[in-house]
């Protein structure tokens, strides 16, 4: 069953990649099917998220689409609240409890798209002061539940015009990225090394399949029809996780 949830996470990978999306909540969603614990779960969130957006940011940094003063503000909040809310420790009900709270919105406004996207890759970026409020609980969320943060930043910055499409999707890139570690390290420094047997193979799939599908060509998938499935993905599984621990 291990391998055959890995080949899923390897197609989830390779579509999402190809189509422009990191997929984070997705895997997530994926992760909570599994039967894992939560401990599991989280942290095996957080370590695909990293695995997912570490090509990405690379990628954004050498043509310059990062925008670097602007997003280090926006972690200067983001990252302090996740690194805190990670130090949370939950009983296994209580955080798929959490988990599902925070995924049925993720899913929402995955289905429903970012609203019109800036063209202008010329934009001057200018963060207003209320974004940062906005960045620390997101950056809380994140913490606590293992999603990375990027689906709820990126239609945020979309709807206030912060940026291009570019920039916003090397933004979220980062910003999932550092968040993610963030986290990856307070697990690991207040429960020691975990056992990652159990989300290894998903994580080697994430890879695999990221690598693949970020050299196809974007129009193999239409990222309209890969955002839907996402959402309803993710609904669903946020309506199960509720079902069973409520």
């Amino acid at each position: 069953m291990t391998l055959i949830n890995a080949f899923l996470f390897f197609l989830i990978a390779l579509v999402y990649s190809s189509a422009g999306f990191g997929g984070g909540s997705m895997y997530l969603a994926v992760l909570s099917q599994t039967g894992i614990g939560d401990a599991a779960v989280r942290m095996g969130g957080l370590a695909c998220n990293a695995v997912v957006t570490t090509t990405g940011t690379i990628n954004f940094h050498l043509k310059k689409w990062i925008v670097w003063p602007e997003v280090l503000k926006l972690l200067a909040f983001s990252t302090p609240a996740c690194i805190a809310s990670s130090l949370l420790t939950f009983d296994a009900t209580t955080y798929f409890i959490v988990l599902g709270c925070c995924l049925l919105p993720a899913g929402l406004i995955t289905v429903l798209g970012h609203g019109k996207m800036v063209k202008n890759e010329d934009i001057i970026i200018h963060t207003k002061w209320w974004l940062y409020p906005i960045s620390l609980a997101i950056g809380f969320i994140s913490g606590i539940t293992g999603i990375g943060g990027g689906v709820y930043l990126s239609p945020i910055l979309h709807l206030t015009k912060w940026g291009s499409a570019k920039h916003i999707a090397a933004t979220s890139s980062v910003y999932i990225l550092v968040n993610s570690v963030a986290g990856i390290i307070v697990q690991f420094t207040k429960n020691g090394q975990p056992d990652l047997s159990s989300v290894l193979w998903f994580m080697l799939a994430v890879l695999a399949g990221g690598l693949i599908g970020s050299r196809l060509s974007s129009s193999l998938f239409s990222q309209k029809t890969v955002r839907i499935l996402t959402g309803v993905i993710i609904i669903f599984a946020s309506v199960k996780i509720l079902a069973r621990y409520l």
